[in-house]
């Protein structure tokens, strides 16, 4: 059986517990009719056929009526009441079945006949129990059951030889209902870990972050087709946080008006149950980040012509993203604000796009948002971003810049044990061309990377369609095409996939690089 995450435990609690509420309330209205149609069926043999032993169980039966018609005029008005119905079972319908049949053995001239009768009864009884899907109350019901066969045994005086057949038969009546229950549980959890939202069964759980969890999925609509997406959920103890939520819903609104090849294309966005979910495009590989992590620890860099083919394609996303007009034609400009390697996703066909779309904003929008918070990944900021204002698709390019760096040397271009050497870094550090730590890379390549990684937005390359025209014009061994993407292949190829391209990242894991800066 396939281990459950939290959110989708709780959410199975919370089908069970519904489905508990809904049976307990049929059974104790069932209940209710069954027992005052047996007390009529009681009073008409005790008084109008005159026999002993119905007389003198008809006060019993009577009884028995009267408590479960108050039982089912209580769970109407109380939930905790009806929730633990399923324990009156044991509690109210075995003592009352077991008193009136030992109330009736002296008035019986074949006492013995009872244990024929009683026994299948009382086993019927364990049996309704876990219709409540509450193993506590086939618990108390194998358990009244057992005993109430038990006293009846003696009650006749039968030998103890008796007591064999009984007990055995209630209590593997409860422990087959229990294991039941058991099982139905667990196939509820695979479905329901499989069937998320009607339309989408739900495989492989990628990974978790700090507030989302990815699996991939199969979206399965009627009529037939398939395909294959990636699945993001907030975890359940975030889906009410209204600021998350808000980035949430921003990542899947901003997504759905996104279609390029070089960006991750957002399909789908709800609730299901308690948890908010975002469907989109999978991509069958690794990310950047790992690609590069991968190569460093194995004291390797990436052939160039894979490096400046990722370069590029990025570069061409970004140009749709600031080339991109509002859906009211009013803003031009979208920025994405949290471009890093983590970010860009590598398909194992050599596919290149963009993903992640929680914070990023239109060229005329505020940046700061309503707690005066600057959320991003520190290390891939310009000196503009981290003093507010307005967002630029300047920054943008300054984070291709930094990313650029990384791609082609594998190694961090800023780094700091904290924030504030960080941010530092960032501010301050001289920028060395990457050809100093990786020699042969063409002075074209240079003067692209350093361009983008001007301090001053003034100076800065400004269009990132500027990058691509200016890196297709390489030619040779390090051209990006159409060189490039077969590199990158047999580079993704020969790494290996610890984490799938779309696995979260936890904030924590990278020191520096997710931060909250407060301004003021």
């Amino acid at each position: 059986m396939t281990t459950l995450n939290p959110s989708v435990r709780i959410h199975l609690r919370s089908i069970v517990d519904a489905e508990r509420v809904r049976t307990s309330r049929f059974l104790v209205r069932l209940r209710a009719v069954i027992t005052v149609l047996y007390a009529g069926v009681n009073a008409w043999f005790a008084f109008g056929a005159q026999l002993p032993d119905w007389q003198m169980t008809f006060p019993i039966f009577a009884l028995h009526a009267g408590l479960s018609v108050a039982l089912a005029l209580l769970v109407e008005r109380s939930a905790l009441v009806l929730r633990y119905s399923g324990l009156s079972v044991g509690l109210l319908d075995m003592p009352m079945i077991s008193l009136a049949s030992i109330s009736a053995i002296g008035s019986m001239e074949r006492p013995e006949y009872l244990l024929g009768a009683l026994i299948p009864i009382l086993a019927l009884g364990i049996v309704l129990a876990s219709l409540s899907l509450d193993f506590w109350s086939i618990g108390l019901a194998t358990v009244m059951a057992t005993a109430a066969s038990v006293t009846l045994v003696v009650a006749v005086g039968a030998p103890g030889s008796e007591l064999v057949a009984p007990i055995f038969a209630t209590v593997s009546t409860g422990v087959l209902s229990a294991f039941l229950v058991s099982r139905l549980r667990s196939l509820v959890a695979e479905s329901r870990r499989k069937d998320f939202a009607g339309k989408y069964l739900l495989g492989e759980r990628i990974g978790a972050g700090g507030m989302a969890e990815v699996f991939t999925a199969t979206y399965s609509p009627e009529g037939g087709f398939e395909r294959r997406v990636a699945v993001k959920r907030v975890l359940a103890q975030f889906s009410e946080r209204e600021d998350f939520v808000a980035l949430f819903r921003r990542e899947a609104e901003l997504g759905a008006q996104l279609a390029h090849p070089n960006l991750v294309q957002v399909l789908d966005f709800g609730r299901h149950f308690e948890s908010w979910f975002l469907a989109m495009e999978f991509v069958d590989g690794v990310s950047l980040q790992g690609l590069i992590k991968s190569h460093a620890r194995r004291g390797q860099q990436l052939p160039v012509s894979a490096c400046l083919y990722v370069i590029c394609e990025v570069a061409q996303g970004l140009a749709y993203l600031h080339e991109k007009r509002s859906g009211d034609g009013e803003r031009v400009g979208l920025v994405h604000r949290d471009l890093n390697p983590p970010n860009v996703l590598l398909s194992t066909i050599g596919e290149v796009k963009l993903s992640d779309f929680g914070v990023a904003r239109w060229q005329t929008s505020s940046e700061l948002t309503r707690d005066g918070s600057l959320r991003g990944k520190l290390a891939y900021m310009p000196p503009e971003q981290i003093d507010g204002g307005q967002p630029s698709t300047a920054w943008d390019l300054f984070a291709l810049g930094v990313t650029a760096y990384e791609t082609l040397t594998c190694q961090r271009l800023f780094r700091g044990e904290g924030e504030v050497q960080l941010l530092r870094a960032v501010l301050e550090d001289e920028v060395p061309p990457p050809s100093t730590k990786r020699p042969g890379l063409p002075v074209e390549v240079d003067r692209v990377v350093m361009a983008l990684l001007e301090r001053d937005p003034a100076k800065r390359l400004t269009s990132a369609r500027l990058v691509v025209d200016s890196l297709r014009a390489l030619q040779g061994e390090v051209a990006p095409y159409p060189l490039g993407q077969a590199a990158l292949i047999h580079a993704i190829g020969r790494t290996e996939r610890t984490a799938p391209a779309q696995a979260p990242s936890e904030p924590s894991a990278d020191p520096g690089v997710t931060v909250t800066l407060t301004k003021g």
